[in-house]
């Protein structure tokens, strides 16, 4: 597998145009803005599936201060499941694309080195945190501490008049240049720019008082998933988890219907939505699977 820092993002599929705002990897003069007191790096995640647990798929960002963009950060994620068709259709990221992309681990290390301390930014931050929050349970990468500013948020007090907040909406309203949108590092640049008119707009340069009106602080630990709640029964699922080992599960049934019976290895309990779930590799089929722990029947050591 690839090592980001020795393989760039025109490594793994083509570079987009972003306009303007970011022209072959030239940075233009911003607009006229008010700059933050502080360093932000701006980010934006795309994901290889709408539905379920979210799974990483690309993280772009740029790092700004005083008003200017002095680096950024891109890389393509290769997941542990095949990306979902519909996604593909928003942001254009295919199977193949990813091939050669390292896997999130690797990719988070990296991306949370490059944060350091910096506070961050994103449009819906709720949405990029929980993303990175399953993607550091899974790895178990350290986790950066720092807050996110959330442009949905800020855009909904200070750009009202905008007929939605959607951030490519956002971009259509405020005039800013056509080019790129549902790839990660082009919507992290719409996402700068949308949080320079809100600090025009509220003509201030406090990150702090920004971090404020976003309300709850978002933090990538505050979406760690919450552990699963188990029956006894299915207890030595955490147990396989945590020395890694396989385990076979007796699965599905009911009342109708017969169980399954597969071979997997656990990579991640959790819960969601008041149900509790495992994310296991199937031994089968070498695929990431989710399966219901309400369905699981009964967990055994895998046969000889």
């Amino acid at each position: 597998m690839a090592d980001i820092e020795d393989r760039g993002p025109s490594d793994y599929a083509p570079r987009p145009s972003f306009g303007s705002a970011w022209t072959h990897g030239e940075r233009d003069p911003a607009p006229v803005s008010m700059p933050l007191d502080r360093s932000i790096v701006i980010v934006d995640t795309e994901t290889a599936t709408l539905t379920g647990a979210p799974h990483l798929l690309e993280i772009g960002a740029v790092r700004v201060q005083d008003g200017e963009v002095i680096d950024q950060f891109e890389t393509l994620v290769a997941p542990a499941v095949e990306i979902d068709e519909d996604a593909t259709a928003i942001h254009g990221i295919s199977n193949e694309d990813v091939r050669r992309a390292p896997m999130a681990g690797s990719a988070l290390a990296k991306f949370s080195e490059w944060v350091g301390d910096d506070w961050m930014c994103a449009h819906n931050a709720g949405f990029d945190a929980r993303v990175f929050g399953f993607e550091h349970a899974r790895s178990e990468v350290a986790i950066p501490r720092s807050p996110f500013l959330c442009t949905l948020k800020l855009s909904r007090r200070h750009i009202p008049e905008s007929p939605d907040h959607k951030l490519e909406t956002l971009c259509q309203h405020l005039d800013l240049d056509d080019g790129v949108h549902h790839r990660a590092l082009a919507d992290a640049v719409w996402c700068w720019q949308v949080l320079e008119e809100c600090a025009l707009r509220a003509d201030t340069s406090s990150a702090s008082e920004f971090l404020a009106q976003c309300g709850t602080p978002v933090t990538i630990q505050g979406y760690i998933p919450s552990p699963a709640r188990m029956k006894p029964r299915l207890r030595p699922l955490q147990d396989a988890l945590n020395s890694k080992e396989e385990v076979r599960l007796l699965y599905g049934g009911g009342d109708s219907g017969v169980p399954s019976t597969i071979d997997v290895m656990p990579r991640l309990l959790y819960e969601r939505h008041k149900k509790s779930y495992l994310e296991a590799e199937c031994l089968r089929t070498g695929m990431l699977k989710t399966y219901l722990l309400d369905r699981i029947q009964k967990v055994m050591a895998p046969a000889v």
